[in-house]
């Protein structure tokens, strides 16, 4: 019985030992018969080795792949590929294949995935070749001498490729080609050999990293480190892009941006576990400058964009297209710009960033900039809420809150604002030349409650609904601007001669309402010690119409004054004043019958006495139940 243990032993041991031998002789002749019958179009020279214990690896003078229908996909020499068989088990049911390292001298690659994500590669085990084939994860990838030609139509990537790496380890590569439709040229350098993937237990540490991108007029750059090339593991650097427009540069990587001016940005870029960080942010477009620290966490099963963005000014116009503005006007004839407003995809992300501007400039010569500007920005399900808002303007400040529901079809809008205290005379700053320098002063209380429908600026405000406040306190109104509305000829052109200077308002206000675009005024009157003014009337939005009648009542005595009530008509961009006739021909009519008694008697019907009016309220009105609720 011990004969035969120790005869077993030995057998055992024999074995083990002619194992152990062949394998440290590399199988010979087992590498080219196995490729052969593996069915993955591999060849291999004779010459290759193959050690399959303690370090699984192939060493062969030649290797190719080929196609199952005979296309060529690759040939490399002095090839050695290293694996773990834990790697291969994982790729025999359902992983990306893993590979440790691929090392050769020269490498000529065709790599094709057509729409549905299919290749002619030999990836995937027998069963899986109906469904998209993964990118290989490669651990570390050391090529001297290398091209590429890719066609990967779920990447929409099409270019060739050339690679090398120098005996110091350096290496380097260039592709140029077409990615989204885009022309591109890349240029990358590392000061060692990086991972294509990274693998999921960490790897090897970052080495230095530096790339160039351009596309068109579109130029990236990237100069720090990074462990990975294609999923940027442990990147860490400074980031410089510019270009023609942010649009231009999110188009080639699938993301979507808004159309702006030329600008230009710089910041540090990092990336670990799925979250992409920008600090130090630099940025400059068209005349605005806009800074801040962004998170982009891709973990989530929707992506989340955190952060502040800081700087200033932000100038409307370099953000036309985003809040829709024309320019030129895309309808002749109207003033409201009726070009969609573009919005990032609200749907593809949710977002919270808090916004710190120190000006926001409407890019109007007459209207002064907000200053500062502070909101917090909430996106999530494709509901928009810009929330406690708070901006200083002319002395004063606007607070409330925004909300736009991307989801509803059209889009939803609701703006909930209220203003205090703004000076009218330091925000709104006409020029016209005859009245006073100031024509309306005064600090400015209003409170608006709306909400509307639409893709485009105008059709939004053709779909307003709900209700509008305005009081001016402690105000002023040109004198010459007062006898103008009240059509006092005598007093009027008493102003032009002196000069013109204001009348202190006892009271400015308008209380009314928006419905389906057309604003009707409740109440709306300007009154001082020379006149009151009432307006009545509607703006109708929708198709921007004006029909408002301006009835003046004046307080004094004229002895020259039409007295008679003025009509605004016509459109937003093409306003008409005209005089209600029925009024003033029955002072014509007056004065036919005076002047056939005396000539100058007809004067007579052109004085006014003016009007003992009572005191006016210039309080507003509460909120009914239904704004309240709002």
């Amino acid at each position: 019985m011990k004969r035969v243990v120790l005869l077993t032993g030995a057998i055992v041991l024999g074995s083990l030992a002619v194992v152990a031998a062949l394998d440290f002789a590399g199988w010979p002749g087992l590498a080219p018969w196995l490729a052969a019958r593996s069915g993955f179009g591999l060849a291999v020279d004779d010459g290759s080795r193959l050690h399959l214990l303690f370090r699984p690896r192939l060493e062969a003078p030649r290797l190719t792949v080929q196609a199952p229908q005979g296309q060529p996909l690759a040939e490399a020499r002095a090839v050695r590929l290293d694996w773990h068989w834990g790697d291969i088990w994982d790729w025999r049911h359902g992983a990306p294949l893993r590979l440790r390292l691929v090392q050769a001298d020269t490498l000529w690659l065709n790599w094709l995935r057509d729409a549905a994500g299919r290749t002619p590669w030999p990836l995937q085990p027998a069963g899986g070749q109906h469904q998209p084939t993964p990118v290989p994860q490669i651990d570390h990838l050391v090529i001297r001498q290398g091209s590429a030609h890719l066609d990967d139509a779920p990447l929409q990537l099409a270019g060739d490729a050339r690679f090398a790496t120098q005996a110091d380890g350096h290496w380097q590569a260039e592709l140029k080609g077409r990615l989204r439709g885009q022309v591109l040229a890349l240029d990358a350098q590392a000061s060692a050999g990086l991972a294509l993937l990274s693998p999921p237990e960490g790897g090897a540490p970052p080495v230095q990293l530096h790339v160039e991108l351009s596309q068109g007029p579109q130029h990236l750059s990237f100069q720090g480190t990074a462990a990975s090339l294609l999923d940027a593991r442990a990147l860490d650097g400074q980031l410089q892009v510019r270009g023609s427009s942010l649009a231009a540069v999110g188009r080639p990587f699938g993301v979507t941006l808004p159309h702006t001016p030329p600008f230009d940005l710089a910041g540090r870029l990092r990336h670990a576990s799925g979250v992409w960080q920008l600090d130090d942010v630099r940025a400059r477009i068209g005349r605005s400058r806009l800074g801040g620290d962004f998170a982009f966490d891709t973990r989530p099963a929707r992506a989340n964009l955190s952060g502040v963005l800081r700087g200033g000014p932000l100038r409307l116009a370099d953000l036309g297209p985003v809040v829709g503005t024309d320019t030129p006007p895309s309808r002749p004839g109207r003033l409201l710009p009726d070009r969609p407003i573009d919005i990032p995809s609200l749907n593809a992300m949710d977002a919270h960033v808090g916004i710190a501007l120190s000006q926001l400039d409407l890019g109007a010569a007459s209207l002064a900039p907000l200053s500062p500007v502070n909101a917090s920005l909430v996106l999530e399900g494709g509901v928009l809420n810009l929330t406690h808002i708070n901006a200083g303007i002319a002395g004063g400040e606007v607070a409330g809150d925004v909300k736009l529901d991307a989801r509803a079809a059209p889009p939803l809008w609701q703006a909930r604002l209220g203003v205090a205290g703004m000076a009218i005379e330091q925000w709104f700053k006409p020029q016209v030349r005859g009245l006073a320098a100031s024509p309306l002063t005064g600090r400015l209380r209003a409170d608006l409650d709306v909400q509307g429908r639409g893709r485009s600026t105008a059709e939004l405000l053709g779909h307003l609904d709900g209700p509008v406040r305005l009081r001016v306190e402690n105000g002023s109104l040109s004198h010459l601007l007062t006898e103008a509305m009240g059509l006092d000829v005598a007093q009027g052109l008493g102003m032009l001669i002196k000069g013109d200077d204001n009348l202190k308002l006892n009271c400015a206000r308008l209380d009314g309402r928006f419905v389906q675009g057309v604003l009707r005024p409740r109440t709306a009157l300007l009154d001082n010690r020379d006149s009151r003014i009432d307006l009545d009337g509607r703006v109708n939005l929708a198709d921007e119409s004006l029909d408002l009648r301006l009835v003046a009542k004046p307080k004094d005595f004229s002895p020259l004054t039409l007295r008679a009530p003025v009509r605004l008509q016509g459109t937003l961009a093409d306003p008409r004043f005209a005089l209600e006739g029925r009024r003033l021909a029955g002072r014509g009519i007056a004065a036919l019958a005076l002047g056939a008694l005396t000539p100058p008697a007809a004067l007579l019907a052109f004085v006014d006495p003016g009007e003992d009016l009572p005191p006016v309220d210039c309080s507003l009105p509460p909120r009914g139940p239904d704004e309240a609720k709002r």
